[in-house]
């Protein structure tokens, strides 16, 4: 099969099966064997598709519309590796749901439903090579998604749903105006309305292209994908909408979307930092604002009793991590915020499934109602361990070696003050982590009891996910390496 045919058939995949979801009888086991094929059948052509990008190769579909570099080959394996193994463990906790009496069967038909849509906008997102269809597929994931959030219909998740939309959908107009000043100050140079809207072309003629606009241009894009991505201080819906959604949305939405709205912002990135601009100016606004968000995110953790809230805070302080490698700026920089998408990714992934087999076991969301995990459920227990641990960068797991390479970084430039306010917030961080760690770990159950250890099956996708943890953060995979370093020549203008 030919690669272009690979491009169509990962959109036409998902959709495919959303239809075929949404005309199937409501038979629980039915719908759950055909979600789970979708999803595997998604994430096989992705995989495809990153195999033939991995050494920078570059493909065009539908003219030059959409594309697939080794930029977008990062991302699309977050949705193709942490997304089919969100979606197997979806299958099972749909099932607790239904059981529970929280939902019934047509709520967990349109749950379904609604993941391949979701993917397809994503994955629209990542192979847009026309700007404005790129904002017009991030725009899409909100309306995709927002209904698996409040799938349980009650006045918090509702609200939630709501302040998702609305805080969004401002936040991307803001990203719609960095589409048309770009739009506008290309053309100038291109003469083109089409190669005008490519981000090939811009990149092509960024020296051209008028600094000042550009400063505005990344001003707003910022501000626009960085309100989706979950930068501060316009993260204020993700806490919500992460904590009251059902564990696997919120996995889905914490582990690829937010990646999503990065891969937006790494564009304009490029493109600003390749033009007359240069690449000082981009990384200083990225230092300020990943600074910001990992010490808003900090100070949160440290209050939060939460489960699910407190990873929601943990997300926005992931995506100020990758956000400071950016930062940081130059090759390696650059890398190890790639390398942290992936990472982040995972172990987020992990947190909050992990995280929908506690709230099983004890009934509640609340920490100070827990204990005694490692006595109750052992595995969930090593599982939930190996996420916070990650998340905390202990080594040497996923996410230490992201950090540390960002560490390097920055004090191989100069960067003594960024660097230190960044170790600084890790460690606050540490420390509220691992004192709510202790609270649902150990000690005597502080409440009920409602079930014992979760079936294999529901823990087999979190296996997968914590051994990848754990194999991204010793080893070091030559297809994946290679596949960012070509990534990272893309963006600094190799």
């Amino acid at each position: 099969m030919s690669i272009q045919f690979l491009m169509i058939l990962v959109l036409v995949v998902p959709l495919g099966f959303a239809a075929l979801l949404w005309f199937l009888p409501t038979d629980e086991k039915k719908l759950g064997l055909v979600h789970l094929i979708g999803s595997i059948a998604s994430s096989v052509v992705a995989l495809m598709i990153i195999s033939n990008v991995l050494d920078g190769e570059r493909y065009f579909v539908f003219g030059d519309i959409l594309f697939i570099d080794s930029l977008g080959g990062v991302f699309l394996t977050l949705i193709a590796v942490t997304g089919v193994l969100i979606n197997m463990y979806s299958v099972k906790y749909m099932q607790w749901e239904v059981k529970k009496g929280d939902i019934g069967v047509k709520d967990v038909k349109l749950f379904y439903v609604l993941s391949h849509i979701f993917l397809f906008t994503m994955t629209l997102s990542v192979l847009a090579n026309n700007m404005a269809v790129m904002w017009a597929a991030v725009e899409a994931t909100t309306l995709s998604s927002v209904f698996m959030v409040a799938l349980h219909k009650g006045k918090r998740s509702t609200e939630s749903g709501w302040k998702y939309i609305v805080i969004c959908s401002i936040g991307l107009a803001f990203a719609l105006y960095a589409t048309i000043l770009l739009y506008g100050a290309g053309h100038a140079v291109i003469g083109d309305g089409h190669n005008a809207m490519l981000w090939t072309s811009l990149m092509d003629n960024a020296k051209l292209i008028d600094p000042d606009a550009l400063k505005l241009v990344f001003v707003f894009a910022l501000i626009g994908y960085g309100t989706k991505a979950g930068l501060a201080p316009t993260h204020t819906w993700l806490p919500d909408v992460h904590s009251e959604g059902p564990s696997p949305a919120s996995a889905m939405l914490s582990a690829v979307l937010l990646k999503c709205a990065m891969l937006a912002i790494i564009r304009f990135y490029g493109l600003v930092g390749n033009s007359m601009v240069g690449f000082e100016y981009v990384q200083n606004l990225m230092l300020i604002i990943s600074l910001i968000t990992i010490f808003v995110a900090a100070l949160f953790i440290l209050r939060q009793h939460d489960v699910k809230r407190m990873f929601a805070y943990h997300s926005v302080e992931h995506i100020g991590i990758i956000a400071f490698g950016f930062g940081i700026g130059g090759p390696l920089g650059i890398f190890a915020g790639l390398f942290h998408s992936l990472t982040h990714s995972l172990t987020k992934a992990l947190a909050f499934c992990a995280s929908g087999n506690i709230i099983k076991i004890y009934g509640t969301r609340d920490m100070r109602k827990m204990g005694g995990l490692v006595k109750v459920a052992p595995v969930t227990a090593v599982l939930f361990g190996i996420a916070i641990c990650s998340l905390a960068g202990v080594p040497p797991l996923a996410i230490f070696a992201s950090e540390f390479m960002m560490i390097k970084a920055g004090l191989g430039i100069g960067q003594y003050v960024a660097v230190a306010l960044f170790i600084i917030g890790l460690a606050i961080v540490f420390i509220g982590i691992f004192s709510h760690f202790n609270d649902i770990m150990f000690g005597e159950p502080k409440g009920e009891i409602l079930s014992k250890e979760v079936e294999l099956s529901a823990n087999l996708p979190l296996i997968a996910l914590a051994v990848l943890v754990i194999v991204f953060g010793i080893f070091s995979i030559d297809s994946w390496i290679s596949l960012l370093n070509n990534a990272t020549k893309i963006v600094v203008g190799i």
